[in-house]
């Protein structure tokens, strides 16, 4: 059996919270985690100023039933099953979406913010893209393994790295920590600040005032 790819046009959705205005002074891009959908996962966010905050959140181009045949819908960014193809449709996807919003990354603090599998994707594309950022939001999630620090040569050495974490999170194995905080010194040359909450594998919206 042969396999053989083809180009397509394809449309999908991204959210947007909030107007990007001259009083904008952040612009978060969101990445969701497995199994969410962008409208509903934006409602964590909904509590912080609405002048001085744009969000915009994509959502991973593979949706499916939750639970069986019908009920729930979520979204996933990928799957092992032809992943490098994937990869690249994120890619040429996101990449639409940051120029549909001609945002002026100069005039605003620009934030990275990745939950869950969502955590890998913003990696990935914070390396393809290379837009400068001001600070990049790990929150229960991974640094992809394929990353070396060339994919991050562009950066400044100013950008505040923070990863989140909760006590109770059933993923979250033994020496994960630790593993995560070699992985971004290797791409950045600094520790991640970390941060604990009493929690599981969740984004707690108090906790979004601190970043």
């Amino acid at each position: 059996m042969e396999e053989q790819h083809i180009n397509f046009q394809h449309s999908a959705p991204y959210y947007k919270i909030n107007s990007y205005t001259a009083k904008t002074k952040r612009v978060w891009l969101v990445f969701h985690g497995y199994g969410q959908l962008s409208k509903f996962f934006g409602r964590k966010f909904e509590q912080l100023d609405k002048d001085e905050n744009y969000f915009i959140l994509p959502q991973g181009l593979h949706k499916y039933y939750l639970d069986g045949f019908y009920g729930r819908v979520g979204a996933s960014w990928m799957t092992k099953e032809d992943r490098l193809t994937d990869i690249q449709n994120q890619y040429s996807y996101l990449d639409q979406v940051i120029a549909n919003e001609s945002i002026d990354f100069e005039q605003v603090e620009f934030i990275y913010f990745g939950f869950s599998q969502g955590v890998a994707t913003m990696f990935r594309y914070a390396a393809h893209s290379q837009i400068s950022f001001d600070q990049l939001i790990i929150w229960a999630g991974t640094v992809p393994p394929e990353l070396d620090a060339v994919d991050f040569s562009f950066v400044s050495g100013s950008e505040k790295i923070k990863y989140f974490t909760g006590t109770n999170d059933p993923f979250y194995k033994e020496g994960m920590e630790e593993e995560q905080r070699a992985k971004v010194n290797n791409l950045f040359e600094k520790d991640p600040e970390v941060v604990w909450f009493e929690g599981k594998h969740e984004v707690i919206p108090d906790l979004l005032q601190t970043i």
